[in-house]
């Protein structure tokens, strides 16, 4: 049979008592005073500004619902992404040990190690974020990128001093060979995903770096503190953003949002996994040729899984037709709206939420996610322009 556009599968997980035990364990590392001691950590760091938080009105309007917010990362410290709030916080923890929270820049900085060196893998955001630390500290970074990675991507980061490898792999091969990398020059491998292989204090990191992200609500909480969101559409790459998004969720609202989960129909792993419903992760192998880049990982976090598995209402798998519509809907706003520059991983929420609310096919979706007209959505635009040439082949069509 012919796929639509966007594929949907509603949560109908059935999991065992071990696996609701690493959900509730997982779900109290995200709690509302860690994340209010990361936010002031963030609010250390040189440069920090709050990214802003953009009501479209109009836009609500036309889709039939009360509230549409969107959350633009691309001003997250001027990197046009969000990764990095959460390596940040990471190396913050890795260099204080085991120290008591809040942290300080300017405390951690008086002590580093000039050849401290930072190994990560990325297709784009996190390894910009990474090198961007390790300017700041004045250390080193060596990053590692997937096949086909554009070259306005990998040449942003050496702008930064960090040496950087495009390879003739996909995302998960590269997170192998940094892994290794890392043990070979004795770095520090700052992965925003856990692997089922890596040890408890292989784990520490990627959870530190989940934890970071929290800041994004934290700022939202303070920038709508009277409303309260009734839905949340978050990417889901490994699944580390929208397992920390959702988990923190649960501890910032009493009835927490309904929470959908989307990603690119090449990569659709959470999908996938969904789809199966036993609790147990599906991955996706090959060549991922989506133009949402940074959601192209086959491979689910074993730390984002368990929290997406327990708190997603609804599974999405898009086409890139979704994303771009996303793209061009934010970039031509509607009179009176904000425009929001927002990259092929950033849209496809917006897009998804679009194709949901005006379109016929998918009035029972709709009904089944109960958006109507009481409904406030909350969408997190992860990234901006990140590869301007092709985001304008995007926007105006091949």
């Amino acid at each position: 049979q012919e796929m639509e556009e966007i594929e949907c599968v509603l949560n109908t997980i059935s999991t065992n008592q071990s696996m609701k035990t690493e959900e509730d364990d997982l779900i109290k590392q995200f709690s509302a005073p860690l994340a209010e001691n990361i936010h002031e950590y963030h609010k250390s760091i040189p440069g920090y500004q709050p990214t802003p938080l953009i009501d479209l009105a109009r836009l609500a309007e036309k889709l039939k619902i009360s509230k549409l917010w969107v959350k633009d990362e691309s001003k997250r410290f001027d990197l046009n992404a969000f990764k990095v709030s959460g390596s940040s916080y990471a190396f913050a923890r890795y260099l204080a040990g085991s120290g008591a929270q809040p942290l300080s820049f300017e405390e951690l900085v008086k002590n580093i190690d000039k050849d401290t060196l930072l190994v990560s893998a990325t297709d784009g955001n996190h390894g910009y974020g990474v090198a961007f630390i390790a300017k700041l500290f004045s250390c080193k970074a060596k990053i590692v990128m997937p096949q086909g990675t554009v070259p306005h991507r990998a040449q942003r980061i050496r702008d930064f001093g960090a040496e950087c490898d495009v390879l003739e792999v996909n995302y998960d091969a590269c997170v192998e060979i940094a892994k290794e990398e890392a043990k070979q020059f004795g770095g520090l491998f700052i992965q925003d995903t856990a692997l089922e292989s890596d040890t408890e204090e292989e784990r520490q990191t990627p959870l530190a770096i989940m934890q970071g992200y929290m800041t994004i609500l934290q700022e939202f909480v303070k920038e709508a503190p009277d409303v309260v969101p009734t839905h949340v559409f978050l990417q889901a790459g490994v699944g580390s953003f929208a397992g920390s998004m959702s988990a923190h969720l649960q501890h910032l609202y009493s009835t927490p949002p309904i929470i959908v989960s989307v990603e690119p129909r090449e990569a659709d792993c959470m999908y996938k996994s969904a789809v199966a419903g036993d609790g147990v992760a599906r991955t996706v192998e090959g060549e991922m040729a989506s133009i949402m880049a940074g959601l192209c990982c086959g491979v689910p976090s074993v730390q984002g899984w368990p929290l997406l598995r327990r708190t997603v209402r609804a599974f999405l798998s898009c086409e890139d037709s979704v994303t771009t519509r996303g793209m061009r809907i934010l970039y031509n706003p509607l009179p009176g709206d904000e425009r929001v520059v927002s990259g092929e991983s950033g849209a496809v929420t917006l897009g998804a939420l679009y194709s949901i609310c005006t379109s016929d096919k998918m009035s029972v979706l709709r009904q089944q996610l109960e958006l109507d007209e009481n409904s406030r959505v909350l969408i997190i635009s992860t990234e901006g322009d990140t590869d301007p040439e092709g985001f304008f082949t995007s926007i105006w069509g091949a």
